[in-house]
């Protein structure tokens, strides 16, 4: 994962993106055997220092899940209501390394400041793990009408996607501090 701060005229931003996910080839064969890949970018703007270290200021989250469709050999990126469509690795790979500028998070009152920015690849998501543990439980229907799961039950298949041996990998990268007067 890369992660760097931009600055500009008016105030820094910060640009991410993530380069060489596909070289493992687990998440290709992952996908390739009907399991989506699941990529959520989540970045903070977190004031530094203090006695406590600072703390979060303010966050944006998204994410972006890939298919692939075996019948017409194509992935499929969905992205904030966006469809792709690749039709090899290669330019799959360009997708997945795209740098996403990062111009909603500024600080609003001065002081030291940092980005901090989480990016997480999975084949599994939560609601995916929860329809399985219904459709054993011998739930049918669509997720929204299944019942929440409890506590312990969501910590217990959290537990069981980290060390199931589908692929996951999770980077966390960070700018260096900037001032903001």
């Amino acid at each position: 994962m890369n992660v760097q701060l931009v600055d500009n005229d008016r105030a820094p931003n910060v640009e991410v993106n993530i380069v060489g996910l596909l070289r493992d080839t687990r998440f290709l064969g992952a996908m390739e055997s009907g399991f989506p890949l699941y990529v959520e970018y989540d970045i903070e703007l977190r004031r530094s220092g203090g006695w406590f270290g600072g703390g979060t200021e303010s966050e944006l989250t998204w994410e972006f899940v890939v298919f692939f469709d075996p019948v017409r050999e194509l992935y499929i990126v969905e992205a904030r209501g966006v469809t792709e469509q690749f039709s090899s690795v290669s330019d799959l790979r360009i997708r997945i390394a795209q740098r996403y500028r990062i111009e909603d998070l500024h600080p609003e009152e001065s002081g030291r400041y940092h980005y901090f920015a989480t990016i997480t690849a999975r084949t599994l998501s939560d609601s995916d793990v929860d329809e399985v543990f219904a459709w054993l439980d011998g739930e049918h229907g669509d997720s929204t009408e299944l019942r929440r799961p409890g506590f312990v039950t969501r910590v217990a298949r959290r537990l069981l996607v980290q060390v199931a041996p589908l692929p996951r990998l999770t980077l966390e990268g960070r700018t260096r501090h900037f001032l903001v007067p």
